[in-house]
């Protein structure tokens, strides 16, 4: 998307709510689907009410839900798990090992992310897949953002409701993969991040719309998209 005026919000799917930023679950879903197999057993950590598991049962895959709150899952998953992730012990909670774990915009919500992947890997199979996607903090308007006022796109004051907690760069995250030693077979981008977007009138919305495109071919790194997507392989 090059210019948007208004606001931009995630459309639901099937009648379930997508509590993400629009286009995060359908980039995601496009970046994972080479990797899915018919019939493979996918743990959903996080799912809300399950719009990104009813994407993956309607592919032909069994999933569980997992989430702080069971009652809210609206997607057709094959089992419930209630479970609040920022427990020092999960894995009593869960008995079984996974083909894949859906780590969807839930690291950033955690005050731990290193017990989390590895709360993702004693639950996975060997040869099983982690899909991890968080809040890129280097895309291009954050760099503008943190310029300016010091903070990081997605995660001030009024991102606290969201639960927004734990940014994490991309060097970060990868060096918590080699630690762990997972291989990355994708790296991708998910969510609408506009190049122009008229919403709303501050010296930020100026700069950003009026200033920062110039800077932007210069830019290097991840600084698209407003997540960071991984497609991570246990070894």
């Amino acid at each position: 998307m090059f210019i948007k005026i208004g606001d931009i919000k995630p459309p639901d799917y099937r009648g379930i709510k997508v509590l993400a930023a629009h286009g995060l679950h359908s980039d995601i879903f496009k970046i994972v689907n080479p990797y899915l197999k018919n019939g493979m057993h996918i743990l959903d950590f996080g799912c809300g009410e399950g719009a990104f598991s009813q994407r993956l049962i309607d592919e032909g895959m069994i999933v569980d839900g997992c989430d702080i709150d069971t009652d809210q899952i609206k997607a057709h998953v094959h089992g419930k798990i209630t479970l609040d992730l920022n427990k020092p012990d999960i894995l009593n909670s869960i008995p079984e090992k996974y083909d894949m774990i859906m780590a969807v915009e839930i690291i950033e919500h955690l005050n731990n992310p290193w017990k989390y992947l590895s709360d993702c890997l004693s639950v996975l199979k060997a040869g099983g897949i982690i899909v991890l996607s968080t809040p890129n903090i280097s895309s291009f308007p954050s760099r503008l953002r943190f310029f300016m006022r010091g903070t990081l796109l997605a995660y001030e004051k009024t991102d606290l409701v969201h639960g927004h907690i734990t940014p994490l760069s991309y060097v970060q995250l990868e060096n918590m993969f080699n630690f762990n030693k997972l291989e990355i077979l994708t790296k991708g981008y998910a969510g609408t991040i506009p190049f122009i977007h008229l919403f709303g009138f501050s010296t930020f919305s100026v700069f950003r719309n009026l200033i920062l495109p110039f800077f932007y071919p210069f830019m290097t790194g991840p600084k698209k998209g407003r997540s960071l997507v991984y497609i991570l392989r246990k070894n």
